[in-house]
């Protein structure tokens, strides 16, 4: 009787998980259909796009390898590219070495861009399994569910599948031309490998991605205040030869200088409306620049106010990743920590986001695993005991979900560039700060219920 009673707790569980979130992608593949026949079909049109393989924008890989010819000619990287050209190349130099590579081994242009979209493509292809994956470890985590039938395998393969292809901040990146898929991937890895306890990894996956966006090594500091010492020296083990490689092939001068056109973006921003950042509003709010416009060659105005915004708004959040810890000094009965930690984690990864000057709306493409692994939790928590912290917590994050994984093409119009009309251009930020809160609420409640338990 009891293994029939734990059974049907299984069942329920996987069924209310595949009906919570394929009700939420279910929503937004409707949406994009009834876009796509009666308004704009930019997701549509996007993802028929990245499907084919076809090429239509260079957002990275043509920065990246102006910068690597720049390079080899014997020329500054940052003085010439991002100083003097004007074009916004924003990486850390290392990340051009494989164009340095590619075009040392006598590859053109067109070839090396075609490469890097595949290699973007299949970055795709590698999230889908890891989110398969994902769906499996946390039920089996969390429930202590070790087989599931077979159509519930199915079901999870096609939330992997649809959900991925689903996910706007995805499919953009990879429709402009990002490395950001390629860093979707290090994240979705790096949560995975921390939640199933292969952390040295999951610390490797981090700092790979920390060599293209640095403010991913935040999360060193967050390993050392939290004493994880494994994904400590998972990230140390990359940076060290990484940095002396970066060191010896590009010198300390361009490393410096690096940190010079980091200065001046983090000073001026972005106002053009995918800037989904505290930055962004504020310049959108009471800049006088147009929203609806992206300048190529410059960033947004100084502004002292929406700087000194940015920098406190930046230390507040950072510093609130970095010291809020409930799960603090608790253990489960096997010895190990609740899972709420690796959603401590993710909330970490979400904050170093949501702080930076320039957070643009594929850079949210980081939450889809952790979406997932957060909806798992909360349909076993919903079949175990629907209290109002966890009803309430399921809608946040529902509403969180449909802000972040959808594009609503009609906010970004004339009508909606006006302040304030224009605060909601900046629906990404608010559907962050919303998984924020319900990340905070559901770590808690894991705490309190464990407490209980």
């Amino acid at each position: 009787m009891s293994e029939l009673n734990s059974q049907m707790r299984v069942n329920r569980s996987v069924l209310l998980f595949i009906c919570l979130i394929g009700g939420l992608i279910t929503f937004g593949v409707v949406y994009d259909v009834i876009d796509y026949f009666w308004g704009d079909g930019w997701a549509v049109d996007e993802l028929g796009t990245i499907l084919q393989l076809i090429i239509v924008d260079d957002d990275s890989w043509w920065p990246m390898y102006n910068a690597a010819n720049v390079r080899l000619h014997g020329d500054g990287i940052y003085q010439t590219v991002f100083f003097e050209d004007g074009m916004k190349f924003q990486y850390p130099p290392l990340s051009i070495l494989p164009f340095v590579i590619f075009i040392k081994l006598g590859m053109g242009w067109e070839t090396i861009r075609e490469v890097m979209n595949f290699i973007s493509f299949v970055a795709m292809l590698f999230i889908i399994g890891s989110i398969y994956y994902l769906i499996i470890s946390v039920f089996k985590k969390f429930s202590n569910i070790e087989n599931f039938d077979w159509k519930y395998k199915i079901s999870f393969l096609l939330i992997s599948i649809i959900g991925t292809f689903g996910f706007d901040a995805i499919v953009k990146a990879q429709y402009l031309g990002q490395i950001q898929v390629i860093l979707d991937l290090c994240i979705c890895l790096a949560f995975l490998l921390f939640l199933i306890n292969r952390k040295y990894f999951s610390g490797a996956c981090l700092a790979l991605a920390a060599l293209v966006k640095p403010q991913i090594t935040l999360l060193l500091v967050w390993a050392i205040i939290r004493k994880e010492r494994e994904v400590m020296v998972g990230m140390i083990a990359i940076f060290i030869p990484a940095g002396a490689i970066s060191l010896y092939g590009f010198g300390f001068l361009e490393h410096v200088h690096y940190l010079e056109s980091l200065s001046l973006m983090g000073k001026h921003g972005e106002a053009y409306w995918p800037n989904q950042s505290i930055n962004g509003l504020l310049h959108r709010l009471i800049s006088d620049v147009d929203p609806l416009s992206f300048p190529v060659n410059s960033y947004a105005p100084y502004n002292p106010v929406v700087y000194g915004f940015t920098v406190v708004t930046t230390v507040m959040l950072i510093l609130l990743g970095l010291f809020y810890r409930p799960e603090s000094g608790r253990v489960n009965p096997q010895g190990r920590m609740p899972i709420s930690s690796s959603f401590d984690m993710a909330t970490m990864l979400l904050l170093v986001t949501m702080a930076s000057p320039i957070a643009w709306y594929h850079h949210y493409g980081i939450l889809w695993p952790i979406f997932v692994a957060v909806f798992v939790v909360i349909a076993c928590q919903l079949y175990l005991r629907r209290d109002l912290l966890t009803v309430v917590t399921t809608i946040l994050f529902s509403l969180s979900f449909m802000l972040l994984s959808n594009r609503f093409p009609v906010l970004a119009k004339e009508q909606f560039a006006s302040s304030p009309i224009n605060l909601i251009q900046s629906y990404y930020l608010f559907g962050a700060f919303l998984m924020l809160a319900a990340l905070f609420m559901l770590r808690r409640n894991l705490i309190a219920k464990s407490a209980v338990d």
